[in-house]
């Protein structure tokens, strides 16, 4: 999910398919390998994803398709690396630590996580991946979560909105202020839905052009991109919430 390390460290930092090998040879296992129209897949042979390999390449392709009609460029040309793993323990045992999913824009890579127990990420993922590669890299690196959160819709099963309208209720909300400098040091069950919410607010409050300019340019310029300063944006999407039904939210746990 966070794109922090990935544009941290030159440990992930390298074009081609050079990177993607390295991971691969992390599992002393038996890959399979797919080649589709926009990617090429490695997966256990035998195991889950192999089981169920058209599910799999239909899932990605269609989620693709829709990312980049999202970031309005269809006509946009690659060929991803997607890895895709049974358990967390081989997600950490290639990548250093565990995840669902992971997008390594910068090599052409994405790792995933599906078994019986975890579907794939792939819209948040993908989204992670496409925008790095059609928007540029994000001045705040944290905002990637936003817009990929926005795009995926939920989290962790509720509508994003939804959630927000319960966090917010329930006074469990981080100032803007606090999470735009200190994202990945927060609850992340809180500050995912939270910026997500509020990146989709933006988006159809003042439209994309403004929202990729944001991207482009950060947090720090926008008051000059939208005319009003964070904190009164803030305060138009904390009422903007109140339209949402948040009933039969049960979020306790991860409180």
């Amino acid at each position: 999910m966070r794109l922090l390390l990935l544009l941290a460290g030159t440990f992930f930092f390298t074009n081609g398919f050079g990177q993607t090998d390295r991971f691969l040879k992390q599992l002393t296992i038996s890959w399979k390998q797919y080649p589709v129209i926009h990617f090429n897949l490695y997966v256990e042979e035998g195991r889950y994803a192999d089981q169920h390999i058209d599910l799999v390449k239909q899932d990605l392709e269609n989620q693709r398709s829709g990312i980049i009609d999202f970031l309005e460029n269809k006509n946009f040309t690659d060929t991803a690396h997607i890895i895709i793993v049974d358990t967390r323990e081989k997600i950490k045992k290639i990548l250093g630590f565990e995840a669902q999913g992971f997008a390594i824009p910068e090599n052409n890579t994405v790792v995933f996580l599906y078994s019986q127990d975890y579907s794939l990420a792939t819209k948040h993922e993908l989204t992670h991946y496409y925008a790095f590669h059609i928007w540029g890299r994000p001045a705040d690196n944290w905002f990637s979560e936003g817009l990929a959160v926005y795009n995926d819709k939920k989290w962790s099963g509720y509508q994003i909105d939804s959630l927000a309208k319960h966090l917010k209720d329930n006074k469990k909300l981080y100032p803007l202020s606090v999470l735009s400098k200190k994202f990945h040091s927060l609850n992340a069950m809180i500050a995912y839905p939270q910026i997500g919410s509020f990146t989709g607010f933006l988006l159809l409050s003042y439209g994309k052009p403004k929202l990729r300019e944001l991207w482009t340019k950060g947090f720090g310029e926008i008051k000059k991109i939208y005319g009003k300063s964070l904190k009164e944006l803030e305060k138009d999407w904390l009422n903007s919430l109140d339209k949402f039904l948040q009933n039969d939210i049960d979020y306790s746990r991860h409180l």
